[in-house]
């Protein structure tokens, strides 16, 4: 089923230190939102705060995936591990001798070079974990890697929560800037350990040019079908993860520890979404179940915006999460592997775009609709917006197998 990846020393080590920077990432992620909440009542600021995380990957993904296949994702993962070491460090110095004095602007302007950082991993991350597996073990590795994530989302809010209540944003911060420096060394280990010449050979001659992807692009439905079903949904997601807190806040009247208890438990869904995959896969076609899990999705959305209930909507983000996992596995799953090998950086950093950009808008969009109207009823348009994702489930659907085409 996929399990025997952990008996490979390489990946557990690279998963491993995947889930302590998830770890460090939804602490960080946490602090700062529910920060800006005591800074600003605005639902446009607080939505901000995942639309600058999202934004670099609008102008940096293409350009960082043409790198990867050029240069190799290993020296781009490093570089973006040392960059946000370097933010999340100046961050954490700035909270632990000045107090938390962010005003929102200077907040969101740091938090948008942490996005960058991101853009970076996340366009080299996914090419160099494929480079491991075979072929037949790559939904599990994806699901794994989703994995990590998802036990973070599950387990950092209520370690962040904790840690902000009793010692404030500086040790959440230091401990995201921790998090890089073990990532860090896992990678070092690993190149020193592991990087042939074959690999970077094959890295440096991919010299496609970004029209030669294009034209792959847009001649395979198999790859953009899955971007523009991802798009329908990243965008109502974003909105709906960026108005939590005010949901909390307002609508529940919860404090902090509420808070993290929601994303706790759309941590537990997501954790179940990934680490059933390579199980629902082997007795589930993908296509039958990403459309029941769009439907899902939307549906634990509607109960969002119409029930303020601690526990209604703690069930409902558990639904959320789980439907989340299984559609991001399937999305990522159908984009790696009808990519051209030549090409798999681009082609992840155009899927990376897609998501990104869509989060960026989503997360602003139903911001502005939050102010105009109310976080319910912005989180309600979103899960219709979400819904409109089954009229295309049988036009762009999930593929089953690997592709054999290649980028000529």
């Amino acid at each position: 089923m996929g399990y025997e990846l952990f008996r490979q020393r390489r990946f557990t080590e690279l998963w491993s230190a995947n889930l302590v920077l998830n770890l460090g990432l939804v602490m960080l992620m946490l602090g700062v939102s529910w920060e800006m909440t005591s800074l600003t009542s605005s639902p446009v600021l607080v939505s901000m705060v995942q639309t600058v995380i999202s934004l670099p990957f609008v102008f940096l993904s293409i350009p960082v995936g043409v790198a990867s296949d050029r240069r190799g994702p290993r020296t781009l993962l490093l570089a973006s591990q040392v960059w946000m070491l370097l933010v999340t460090g100046f961050m954490a110095v700035v909270a632990l001798t000045g107090g938390w004095d962010f005003t929102p602007t200077l907040l969101l302007a740091t938090m948008s070079l942490v996005g960058v950082g991101l853009v970076v991993q996340q366009s080299a991350w996914k090419p160099f974990l494929h480079d491991f597996v075979p072929e037949d073990k790559l939904v599990a590795a994806i699901s794994f890697n989703s994995l990590s994530n998802k036990i973070s989302q599950t387990l950092g809010p209520v370690l962040g929560g904790y840690l902000m209540g009793l010692a404030g944003a500086a040790v959440v911060l230091f401990t995201r800037a921790l998090s890089h420096v073990v990532m860090i060394v896992a990678l070092l280990h690993l190149t020193r350990k592991r990087m042939t010449d074959e690999v970077a050979a094959e890295r440096v001659s991919a010299k496609r040019s970004l029209r030669d992807g294009w034209r792959v692009l847009r001649r395979t439905p198999q790859l953009y079908g899955p971007m523009i079903r991802c798009a329908l949904l990243m965008g109502p997601c974003a909105g709906v993860l960026a108005l939590l807190p005010l949901e909390a806040k307002e609508n529940v009247q919860t404090g902090a520890i509420g808070y993290g208890g929601l994303l706790t438990a759309l941590g537990i869904g997501t954790t179940a979404g990934a680490s059933l995959m390579p199980v629902l896969q082997r007795h589930l076609r993908l296509n039958p179940m990403a459309t029941v899990a769009v439907a899902g999705f939307s549906l634990a959305a509607l109960g969002i915006s119409r029930w303020d209930s601690m526990l209604l909507d703690a069930s409902f983000l558990l639904v959320f999460g789980f439907c989340w996992s299984v559609l991001s596995v399937s999305h990522q799953f159908a984009v790696q592997t009808q990519a051209p090998a030549e090409m798999r950086g681009l082609m992840t950093s155009i899927y990376a775009l897609v998501m990104q950009g869509s989060m960026a808008v989503g997360s602003f969009g139903f911001g502005v609709l939050a102010q105009q109207v109310s976080v319910s009823r912005s989180i309600l348009t979103a899960a219709f917006v979400a819904m409109s994702g089954l009229l295309v489930v049988r036009r762009y659907p999930m593929p089953e197998s690997v592709a054999t085409a290649s980028a000529g």
